[in-house]
């Protein structure tokens, strides 16, 4: 908090007590309430857990892959008054916060709390201090306790407050809000009336109040007031366990406390009955003036405002809050505007004789550069139009070039073809003959294309063919392929052998 913040006084209200207390620079002192109109600061107070609904609400839904702020806003709502029955007559306040929950982010506390209520509630203050800067539901003034370092974050703790027409439970997990339950049903003046009933003495709730603050637990016919005891903690004790059994978190720590401040006796019985390690609500709250009779509320309210002041994301449900900064509010932005519509209609008849001279010189400026612009236009277009000529010059004398190169190319080729295709085919004939000749075998026909040579030979014995045959495939020179050896007029005396040969020059 900056040093401007610091020096805010805090105004703590107990509309249920009647009572006030303000905090400057962390000292206390008491406040009347009907004197509160004199007090200058930030006002808080709290509504009580009987006075809201509190639930968990599921905001998963198919449509919503990842849901905007203004899409979660609107599934809580509606989720709200589906699943918690609300009249769609009446005015709600609905808050929320989401679950630090490891397995799931879908899944946010709601607070809900009824305007009529609030403002019932409120009705005899606010003629007092006209407004009311915070109104925080009473499970979460015990938030500030972690916020200020006053309790660790490592654990679960447990906290049980009564108070004269209310109480309430509320577990803390890692320092955040987990889960609360009301326990309206066995506040003090509902203890006080069941001893009543039980005892047949009828003992106004100040009076059993003081018989508590004085003595604790050991008060005239105790055996009664442990009864009753016995019945709030049994309760108390289903409830811890439900909240073991269906979330698995096991609660370390109970601290109790109520309006009348510690009862005397009261942490060592509910640690008896529930076994868990029970404290007073004894913390070490760095304010001054402890000795003064202010409920515990009220410091855990004033903690709370510290925190609402350096973050307003904390939950909030008054209905009487001042009225933004002038320039914030739409009749002050309204002002504004039609104020400076004003000076710009004075002002405007100055600006357009300026505006207009500047603009003349800077007409007659542009005309300049634009003369001397359009004549290094004219010198560039030439310039452009001399190297397109230029350019197809020197593309039509390559394309020329390019003739002339394919046309000596192409006589190259003819050339290269003439000397090394037509030799070989003729010493390939001239070798091929040689090997005729040494044997028995004429040649009727010859054929040449490319690099095949096709012979119609006829001998009068077919060995002389094949062996032709197997001596050119064995010069590794041709490659010969003969589909067969046929005998021609077999009848006659004389036989003559004929076989079509291709030969591959290699």
């Amino acid at each position: 908090m900056d040093k401007k913040q610091s020096n805010i006084s805090i105004i703590s209200i107990d509309p249920f007590k009647q009572t006030a207390f303000c905090c400057q620079k962390d000292s206390l002192s008491s406040k009347s309430i009907l004197k509160l109109e004199k007090e200058n600061g930030f006002f808080i107070s709290y509504v009580q857990h009987k006075d809201i609904i509190i639930s968990s609400i599921d905001i998963t839904v198919a449509n919503y892959d990842i849901p905007t702020y203004d899409e979660i806003e609107g599934i809580i709502i509606q989720k709200a008054y589906q699943e918690l029955g609300l009249d769609p007559n009446l005015e709600y306040q609905i808050k929320y916060i989401k679950q630090n929950n490891p397995n799931t982010n879908s899944i946010y506390d709601v607070f809900i709390a009824n305007n009529r209520t609030i403002e019932n509630k409120f009705k005899d203050i606010i003629p007092q201090i006209k407004y009311l800067d915070c109104i925080a539901p009473a499970p979460l003034l015990l938030s500030s306790l972690y916020t200020n370092s006053l309790l660790a974050k490592d654990k679960v703790d447990c906290f049980i407050y009564f108070q004269e027409d209310d109480a309430f439970l509320a577990v803390y997990q890692n320092g955040e809000y987990f889960q609360s339950k009301s326990l309206t049903r066995y506040s003090l003046g509902a203890i006080n009336n069941k001893f009543t009933e039980l005892t047949g003495n009828r003992l106004e709730n100040e009076d059993f109040f003081n018989k508590l603050k004085q003595n604790g637990l050991n008060i005239e016919q105790k055996e009664y007031l442990t009864q009753i005891l016995d019945d709030i903690f049994y309760y108390v004790s289903d409830v811890i366990n439900s909240i073991t059994k269906f979330s698995g978190v096991i609660i370390q720590n109970i601290y109790i406390g109520s309006d009348i401040g510690s009862i005397n006796g009261l942490d060592k019985f509910v640690q008896d009955r529930l076994l868990i390690k029970t404290q007073d609500f004894n913390f070490d709250i760095p304010l001054k003036n402890k000795e003064l009779d202010q409920t515990y509320l009220h410091n855990l309210m004033i903690l709370y405002a510290k925190d609402y002041i350096k973050d307003k994301k904390l939950l909030n449900f008054s209905n009487f809050l001042r009225p933004p900064p002038f320039l914030s509010r739409d009749s002050g932005v309204f002002i504004l505007i039609v104020f400076i519509s004003l000076v710009i209609g004075l002002l405007y008849p100055i600006y357009q004789f300026s505006y207009g001279y500047y603009l003349s010189m800077k007409i007659d400026k542009e005309q300049i550069i634009l003369e001397e612009i359009s004549q290094k236009n004219i010198l560039y277009k030439n310039q452009i139009n001399q190297l397109i000529a230029d350019v197809q010059q020197i593309k039509q004398t390559l394309e020329n070039k390019q003739n002339d190169l394919q046309l000596k190319k192409d006589l190259l080729d003819q050339i290269y073809d003439k000397k090394m295709n037509y030799p070989m085919k003729g010493v390939a004939i001239y070798d091929i003959t040689k090997y005729i000749n040494k044997t028995d075998i004429k040649i009727k026909e010859i054929s040449i294309n490319n690099r095949m040579i096709v012979l119609d030979l006829i001998s009068s014995n077919d060995k002389h063919i094949t062996q032709l045959i197997e001596d050119l495939r064995a010069s590794n020179i041709y490659k010969t392929v003969t589909k067969e050896i046929s005998l021609i007029d077999s009848n006659s005396t004389k036989r003559y052998y004929e076989s079509n040969v291709t030969v591959e020059i290699r």
